[in-house]
């Protein structure tokens, strides 16, 4: 399904509608894939590549066993990301590369948590940022591999990792060894006029009235005043790697 991003704003749509649709899918035995506006306008060709891939076809496949594994340069990752993931780049420290005749095509990003438990960072526990391939490109084997590589490097206790259930159905993450945490962590987004997509970390009441907004009016209210539309998807799920 494609969603405009108006008519599926929360101006117009319940907040639990994309999660509801969703289940009500996955009842049904049913995986449902929603698009948003903001994404067709502006990553298209990613669009097509995710679709594509959900139904099995691609340009290209190449084999895992046929990559070498590096460590990706930051500027390297940062465009990777932005050219192949629909999420865009991410601040990691740990970027692994499977490379095929020197060609990135596939790349994982780890880091340290980036909500601390209890504000105490505790050692070996690490978060999985992103997960792609090059565009049109299957790579077998690829996030086994890049992920086997990270354990036996690196040591973690424990991974943790969030899966967007507009797109994701977390097989890969089942495949890999995490379990999945049955809440759905419901989550929401800011488009501007322009169908810009924005985090709701930075339009916290707390930062608005920082900038000189009204204390009395409420995060909805002051973002509404900004000409900002609230789009709520079907949510996250969080997954759960242990070492034992």
């Amino acid at each position: 399904e494609c969603n405009g991003c108006y008519w599926h704003s929360e101006n117009e749509k319940p907040k639990n509608y994309h999660i509801s649709k969703m289940r009500e899918c996955n009842n049904l035995g049913i995986q449902l894939i929603q698009i948003w506006e903001d994404q067709i306008i502006h990553k298209p060709d990613i669009v097509k590549s995710l679709v594509l891939s959900k139904l099995g076809i691609y340009d290209n496949r190449i084999y895992a066993r046929k990559c070498d594994i590096r460590e990706v340069p930051a500027k390297e990752c940062t465009n990777f990301l932005n050219s192949n993931h629909l999420q865009g780049s991410v601040n990691g420290s740990i970027r692994l590369g499977l490379y095929y005749n020197d060609d990135l095509v596939s790349i994982m990003v780890f880091g340290k948590k980036r909500k601390p438990m209890n504000g105490i960072s505790i050692e070996n526990i690490y978060e999985l940022y992103r997960y792609c391939n090059k565009l049109n490109v299957q790579v077998i084997g690829g996030a086994s591999k890049l992920f086997k590589h990270f354990v036996k490097k690196y040591n973690p206790i424990q991974i943790e990792s969030f899966s967007s259930n507009d797109i994701s159905n977390g097989n890969l993450y089942k495949l890999l060894g995490f379990v999945k945490e049955p809440k759905i962590s419901r989550s929401y987004w800011y488009i501007n006029s322009t169908m810009q997509r924005m985090h709701r970390f930075s339009f916290r009441k707390s930062e608005l009235i920082k900038q000189g907004f009204d204390s009395n009016l409420s995060e909805s209210q002051i973002t509404e005043s900004m000409g900002l539309l609230r789009i709520y998807d079907s949510g996250q799920f969080k997954w759960i790697w242990n070492l034992t």
